[in-house]
């Protein structure tokens, strides 16, 4: 594996840790801090040149299949980051929240020289194992940022320049860290900022593709604040569940609307129209205009329907209940035979967050936003009954 005199790389590290050189910038100072944290925390040796712990066929399996879904996910998009960084000779890494390599692309004919310098599948780069690098420094401040040759703590990784962004979950949970990678690379730290801005963007949009996925359950607001982008390239992703309540929102989201920042809240909070107008739009009916209560500002948007499995079951759930209710009604004898399309929606939202709720009323009634006493006069006015008494 090339780097750097081993000699020389420990007098920079501790000449950083001690104060005698510094570099301006955020960062500088994240550097610093992992340097220091790398030395004295974790008593790794700068002047190291082994490369990372790999993990075991098996315990590399283990890993990918408890995150099945983020590749599934992130596949499409590590190759097409990778094709366009390839040509420098790149290769492309997603790993996961511990900093376990769990897929990534190269060349097939640079694959052993990006396999020597430890950029492989199982590879593992926490702080903690390897000091200050791309991954690990992601893992910790959740920010973008590219450690360029020296930047590294260990000797064994001083001529590798790595770039590397975080990737969210559905509710900001940390997933992973994408990362593109050289074994080589020029001197200069400012040839790495294109690089660094394709990686963000990349991440950005796994994490899109991560939320469509874990809110396939949910109705989803694909939106833009210029109608032309809505199809093309919507940049607002807002998921909406069956109460009317917003649930979740993408990054670009929550940085356009701040009042995203605080879930659940109903959409009528938020936007100038009622859940229901949304529920009813249907993708093929072109876009559904909405303006921000906030500030009053425009948004265009079309609507994803929970996916066609989910509402099956709902489907097949539905003459279960439907025969509940006929039941019930034929027992009592001012029963309504029809209820209204509104009581009808509102019953069904009930229903579902009764059943959420395993029928606790007081669970129930928090996620609806009512009290306990509304919810019963309602439940007694749509003759909703448990299902051991239906």
């Amino acid at each position: 594996m090339p780097y750097v005199p081993s000699t020389r790389h420990i007098d920079r590290i501790c000449n950083v840790i001690e104060g005698r050189t510094t570099r301006a910038g955020v960062d500088g100072k994240r550097l610093a801090s992992s340097y220091k944290r790398s030395l004295e925390q974790y008593h790794l040796d700068p002047g190291a040149t082994a490369g990372p712990r790999i993990l075991t066929v098996p315990e590399l399996r283990d890993v990918q299949h408890r995150e099945e879904s983020f590749l599934r996910a992130s596949g499409q998009c590590l190759s097409r980051l990778h094709e366009m960084v390839r040509e420098a000779d790149y290769c492309v890494m997603l790993t996961d929240a511990q900093g376990v390599t769990i897929d990534y692309r190269v060349d097939k004919d640079r694959r052993h020289d990006f396999k020597r310098a430890g950029l492989y599948l199982g590879s593992c780069w926490s702080e903690s194992e390897e000091g200050t690098c791309g991954v690990a420094t992601v893992l910790l401040d959740a920010e973008p940022i590219t450690v360029h040759r020296t930047d590294h703590f260990r000797a064994a990784f001083t001529t590798l320049t790595c770039s590397a962004s975080p990737i969210f979950g559905l509710h900001g949970e940390l997933l992973g860290v994408l990362d593109a990678s050289a074994v080589r690379s020029p001197d200069d730290r400012e040839s790495q900022r294109l690089v660094n801005h394709i990686v963000r963007q990349s991440a950005l949009l796994i994490e899109d593709a991560c939320f469509l996925n874990a809110a396939a359950d949910c109705w989803v607001l694909l939106a833009h604040r210029n109608r032309h982008y809505v199809e093309a390239q919507p940049e607002i992703l807002i998921a909406i569940d069956a109460r009317g309540h917003v649930i979740a929102a993408n990054r670009r989201a929550r940085e356009c609307m701040p009042a995203l920042n605080q879930l659940p809240r109903h959409v009528s909070e938020i936007f100038d129209v009622p859940a229901e107008r949304l529920f009813d739009a249907k993708a093929g009916r072109g876009l559904v205009s909405l303006r921000l209560n906030d500030t009053g500002s425009p948004l265009y948007a079309r609507v994803r329907q929970p996916s066609s499995t989910l509402i099956a079951r709902r489907k097949t759930a539905a003459p279960r209940e439907s025969s509940s209710s006929s039941s019930a009604d034929s027992a009592a004898p001012h029963a309504t035979p029809v209820l209204a399309e509104s009581d009808a929606l509102e019953r069904r939202r009930i229903v579902d967050a009764m059943n959420d709720a395993k029928w606790r009323t007081e669970l129930a009634a928090q996620a609806l936003g009512m009290s306990r006493a509304t919810l019963y006069r309602r439940i007694a006015k749509l003759r909703i009954l448990p299902p051991h008494k239906c």
